[in-house]
């Protein structure tokens, strides 16, 4: 299989959106006995005791490697944006293992978190997660599955506010109501400006923290 990897907060004894990371392994090659692996080294992780930590897990044909890191803070984030988003780049519906290209972009912005954005300015996802956008027309939008990682925070978001896929602008992101990025080490984080443009802020993402946060 192509290595890839898994990524969460550990917390309190629990890892949210346990099984949509064995059901994402899976679907992007991982054998039985592979997500079977990874399903005990979860139950392992999650016994561990004190501060909250983003685990990883690297799982190829040479087996299952851990690595932990502090979480990331859940501030409001300001992202750049980087040109490089490509909607016909299947391979990125996987979480593949060299994210190079991660560090190559974010190394470029001093280590932030990076939009990415196609050259007629379709809006993909960032560096470090998926997005979810308050349109200003009400509409509760993510971008289109193309190109861009099957996040399992992302689809938990999709089931949990009926959010619909949709091509996303840059200037439907400068109109919106609000938006915020997806992740697994964070869950619903608001974008504060992109590029120092403020963006609107809604409480709706507020309130899908506050749920995110109450996963068991």
């Amino acid at each position: 299989m192509i290595p890839v990897f898994e990524t969460a907060l550990v917390e309190d004894g629990r890892i949210r959106l346990r099984e949509r990371h064995l059901a994402r392994l899976a679907a992007s090659g991982g054998s039985a006995e592979q997500v079977a692996a990874f399903g005990r080294l979860l139950d392992e992780l999650e016994t561990r005791a004190g501060q909250p930590f983003t685990m990883r897990i690297d799982i190829s044909d040479d087996g299952l490697v851990v690595s932990t890191r502090p979480p990331r803070a859940t501030t409001p984030v300001e992202l750049p944006i980087k040109r490089t988003y490509d909607p016909s780049l299947e391979i990125r519906h996987i979480k593949i293992a060299d994210r190079s290209w991660v560090e190559t972009i974010e190394a470029e912005h001093g280590g932030a978190e990076v939009l990415l954005v196609s050259r007629d300015h379709l809006v993909g996802e960032t560096t470090r997660a998926s997005i979810i956008v308050l349109r200003a027309d009400d509409a509760l939008v993510v971008p289109h599955l193309r190109g861009i990682l099957q996040s399992v925070t992302r689809g938990w978001a999709i089931d949990q506010t009926g959010a619909s896929e949709a091509n996303v602008s840059l200037d439907d992101l400068y109109g919106a109501r609000g938006a915020a990025v997806l992740t697994a080490g964070r869950g619903v984080i608001p974008i504060h400006s992109i590029e120092g443009r403020v963006l609107a802020r809604d409480p709706l993402f507020d309130q899908l923290q506050a749920s995110w946060r109450a996963l068991p």
